[in-house]
């Protein structure tokens, strides 16, 4: 299979801005590490059972991480899903900033607004064939547990992250970057604090599993907390 890589890695991207962006943001995160946001939270609606067990998991593209869920899982509140896909075996989810995540070529500008201003957001969909460490090879790819109730609140709070019309129907925006999928218009405004990273964190942390949700900004510290999440993962007998 070939490896569907995000489409910013095809083009030319200026760098420049997004060593700015992180060194402001290592700045930031080291002024509110030092004034005690960095401990460690405990994990909430654990499984009562193996069966009440759910799996899903953090995927990390480099510098954008998403969330991935079965198909059989996605619930009442995901299952519009099914009406705009063929059946898959796994969905991937991202939120991110409306001009930067959908640019056809990053520049300058789009990164600045996307870091500076806050800006409108979109959610963005993949439908996966097979699991996401087989399906996206390139990537660092964990899988948690969480339990059913877990599950349901993680699918509600990726289902808040579409913007609805009036009639209460998602409102598709374009084509996807890769594989088979879509853009759909998002809730909330990305900004350099609340980034798509943030957002995965605060999922995450829906679902029980113990993130940090205020100014965890960077790929690198959802898949830190996810793996440190699961060392310290107990679940039933």
């Amino acid at each position: 299979m070939n490896y569907p890589r995000l489409r910013i890695t095809f083009r030319q991207f200026n760098y420049r801005y997004v060593l700015i962006y992180l060194r402001l943001l290592k700045l930031l995160i080291f002024i509110l590490l030092t004034t005690g946001c960095g401990t460690f939270k405990e994990w909430q609606h654990l499984p009562v059972s193996k069966e009440d067990e759910k799996t899903i998991y953090a995927v990390s593209h480099g510098w954008h991480t998403g969330i991935v869920i079965s198909n059989e899982n996605l619930g009442d509140e995901l299952s519009f899903l099914k009406s705009y896909f063929l059946k898959s075996a796994f969905y991937e989810f991202g939120w991110g900033d409306e001009g930067f995540y959908q640019a056809e070529e990053i520049s300058s500008g789009n990164t600045v607004r996307a870091l500076f201003w806050p800006t409108p957001s979109v959610m963005h969909v993949v439908a996966l064939s097979t699991e996401p460490s087989l399906y996206f090879p390139q990537s660092k790819t964990i899988e948690l547990k969480v339990s059913s109730k877990g599950h349901g609140l993680l699918n509600k709070a990726i289902a808040d992250s579409f913007d609805r019309n009036s009639d209460g129907e998602v409102l598709k925006s374009q084509k996807g970057i890769y594989g088979r999928s879509l853009f759909f218009k998002g809730t909330g405004s990305f900004f350099m604090t609340n980034t798509c990273n943030t957002w995965t964190a605060r999922v995450l942390n829906k679902a029980g599993v113990p993130m940090r949700t205020f100014l965890t900004l960077t790929a690198s510290s959802v898949m830190d907390q996810s793996r440190e999440a699961m060392m310290k993962y107990e679940c039933c007998q």
